[in-house]
């Protein structure tokens, strides 16, 4: 199987010259964490920039000092396994697919799941329970959301579980809704938040009464994590086969699920990367060519 059987060619990207808040805005609009970076008016791949470039240098502006130069590339007609092999190694979601200097594509984790493991007999006949995180991060619902994302860093998640004082699943907290909540914020605190065109944020960065990126923190309301988790919990059973796991995350757009048993307790978290190393055993090694 090929890059190019896998991959997403009708990719949402930001170029230069261009500057944080276009990063941002991109952002809010699809929910992903990181975008390629193409030369202005031309598809000419120059870089790649994601959420934590944004946090590694917060009192940096201009995308060109944002994002990293020449990152890690692959041709569409690379194999498959070339593709998880990096994955792995790099500890990468997703990276650009480049034919002859431009941008052609993205090849991420859900793409290679989707082509590897959801029409696969073997996955459709094996249950998930092998591949389920059972060490949970969670915060409790009246946690202050800056707290909360404190936690979330801490932890090195994407995403929180949320429970109540019995200790219940009754939501989720993730970047996404960070990035959501910003815009809620800025609707409900700024007068005029579209400048230009309708669709066009005005970002206000520097109030204390809504997301900001400042020293590596998010400076956030003053509110219970509860106001603004996520309470339409998309989870997976125990007792669900690999194969319709990654239908699940993959229709819903999301990195990871909550494992609940037949009883409907929380029992775990699976996240795709870890069914990640899986497809790598599913596909053959690439074979090296001797000199």
């Amino acid at each position: 199987m090929k890059v190019s059987e896998c991959m997403r060619s009708d990719v949402r990207y930001v170029t230069v010259p261009g500057t944080r808040e276009d990063v941002l805005q991109l952002m809010a609009e699809t929910q992903a964490s990181g975008f390629p970076v193409c030369k202005k008016g031309t598809k000419t791949l120059v870089g790649m920039i994601t959420r934590n470039d944004l946090l590694r240098k917060p009192d940096e502006n201009q995308l060109a000092m944002l994002m990293v130069r020449d990152p890690v590339v692959i041709s569409p007609d690379a194999d498959i396994r070339k593709a998880v092999d990096l994955m792995l190694e790099k500890g990468f979601r997703r990276f650009p697919v480049v034919k002859s200097g431009e941008l052609a594509g993205v090849i991420s984790i859900p793409d290679i799941l989707g082509g590897v493991l959801e029409e696969d007999k073997e996955s459709q006949s094996t249950d998930i329970v092998d591949y389920v995180n059972r060490t949970i991060v969670a915060a409790w619902e009246e946690t202050p959301l800056s707290l909360s994302y404190m936690i979330m860093e801490m932890a090195g998640k994407n995403a929180l579980i949320v429970i109540d004082e019995k200790g219940e699943l009754t939501g989720m907290i993730s970047v996404s809704d960070y990035i959501r909540l910003s815009e809620v914020t800025v609707e409900d605190n700024v007068s005029k938040t579209y400048s230009g065109t309708e669709h066009s944020v005005e970002w206000g960065w520097t109030s204390k009464d809504y997301l900001m990126v400042t020293k590596k923190l998010l400076r956030l309301p003053n509110i219970p994590v509860r106001q603004a988790m996520t309470k339409n919990i998309i989870s997976v059973s125990e007792v669900s086969t690999i194969s319709d796991c990654v239908k699940t995350l993959r229709k819903n757009e999301i990195d990871q699920a909550p494992v609940v048993s037949a009883a409907g307790a929380l029992t775990g978290i699976i996240e795709d990367r870890d069914l990640l190393k899986l497809a790598a055993k599913r596909i053959a090694p690439v074979q090296k060519t001797e000199r």
